[in-house]
């Protein structure tokens, strides 16, 4: 459905258009969803292009922004096969691409990073189409280093080595920054430490299986946990949890307030929580910041460049954040629980809000696009 059969008369011809391309994980798509929410306010028509399965397919309001979907997927790290099919994958996206855009006549194209840029980045410049990138970690990922060398505009959340990026800050949603501030949040306060456990957007197994063990040293009376699986790991938490439960059939421990497959409503949770044990993607990272939360960094060790690492050492630099590597969980997260208190998630939480980059990142973008657009 294109843009015009969702507005009709209420388009505003004279004002831009952008399409936005987001897939894979939500440190991809939430900024871009960030931006997508912006833009419609300020009532620029926005686009989306992203896969067929991917979870941006639940997330896009697809009822306010027109969907497109490219058959296109990720490659490193996967073996010989998707690299000998990749000229002809990249062929058809490409395509695929150039259909979406002669279809909604973009004058922008934001692209978020990950393999959905490479096609759109192409057939952006085939078509003579401003091209933006908005590279959310601290080590660039190799489709963004690609298409960076023809993009119009490089945005960053944090520095990088991209040559000519502008360092911004990474689009928060409305809803996280509407969080109260810590003060608010820990003001008289009681009870057991709030715990809230984060394995990123699509989970993380090992989080499922070696932290419900070591929790379960605590009683209620410590601590109250809610923990989030992803999608496909969630039967297989189920399982931990309820095994944790001594003599209590079919039942939770008492600790274990609640365990999620994904949370929607993550910016209640953020108010909810003492401190957040998580990966450390970029949009994480800089949701911390925003928000001022204390947290637990457990970089995904697989990440490409290790990017995870670098993103969670700002905060640890900042004295907001612990790392721990995934090969430690075993030996040191017990002993950080045992000491960790209240007041001090307090002070972490002031000090990750203390270092938060700038606000209003998507009214940046929409600034540098109206300027662009202005100069036409």
């Amino acid at each position: 459905m294109k843009i015009e059969e969702i507005y009709g008369d209420n388009i505003i011809i004279n004002k831009f258009k952008v399409m936005v391309a987001a897939a894979g994980t939500g440190g991809h798509i939430y900024p871009g969803l960030a931006i997508s929410e912006y833009f419609l306010e300020q009532s620029i028509p926005v686009s989306w292009v992203g896969t067929p399965k991917g979870m941006e397919n639940s997330l896009v309001d697809k009822y306010k922004i027109p969907f497109y979907s490219i058959s296109i997927s990720g490659i490193r790290g996967k073996g010989l096969l998707p690299w000998i099919n990749l000229p002809f994958m990249l062929f058809k996206s490409i395509l695929q691409s150039i259909k979406a855009l002669r279809t909604e006549k973009p004058n922008f194209v934001i692209i978020m990073g990950g393999y959905i840029g490479i096609p759109m980045a192409i057939a952006s410049k085939i078509l003579g189409i401003h091209l933006i990138i908005h590279e959310q970690n601290a080590v660039p990922g190799l489709s963004n280093k690609v298409i960076s060398i023809f993009a119009n505009k490089i945005f960053c959340g944090f520095k990088n080595s991209l040559k000519k990026a502008k360092v911004i800050g990474n689009p928060i949603r409305k809803k996280i920054l509407n969080i109260s501030n810590p003060q608010q949040r820990f003001k008289n306060k009681k009870g057991p430490l709030n715990i809230l456990i984060l394995g990123g957007s699509l989970g993380a197994s090992t989080f499922n299986s070696l932290l419900p063990p070591i929790l379960n040293k605590f009683n209620s009376e410590q601590v109250s946990i809610i923990h989030q699986s992803g999608e496909k790991h969630y039967e297989e938490l189920m399982r931990t949890y309820k095994s944790l439960a001594i003599g209590e059939v079919e039942k939770n421990p008492p600790w274990l307030l609640s365990t999620e497959k994904f949370i929607y409503d993550i910016e209640e949770k953020y108010e909810w929580a003492d401190i957040v044990i998580g990966r450390s993607g970029a949009l994480t990272v800089s949701e911390f910041m925003e928000a001022g939360i204390a947290s637990i960094l457990i970089p995904y060790p697989y990440a490409v460049d290790n990017h995870q690492y670098h993103n969670a050492k700002i905060l640890e630099d900042k004295k907001s954040a612990i790392i721990i590597n995934e090969n430690e969980i075993n030996n040191k997260l017990l002993q950080i629980l045992k000491k960790i208190n209240r007041k001090e998630c307090f002070l972490m939480a002031l000090r990750a809000k203390k270092n938060k980059l700038n606000s209003n990142v998507a009214n940046k973008i929409y600034l540098y696009c109206k300027e662009i657009n202005n100069e036409k």
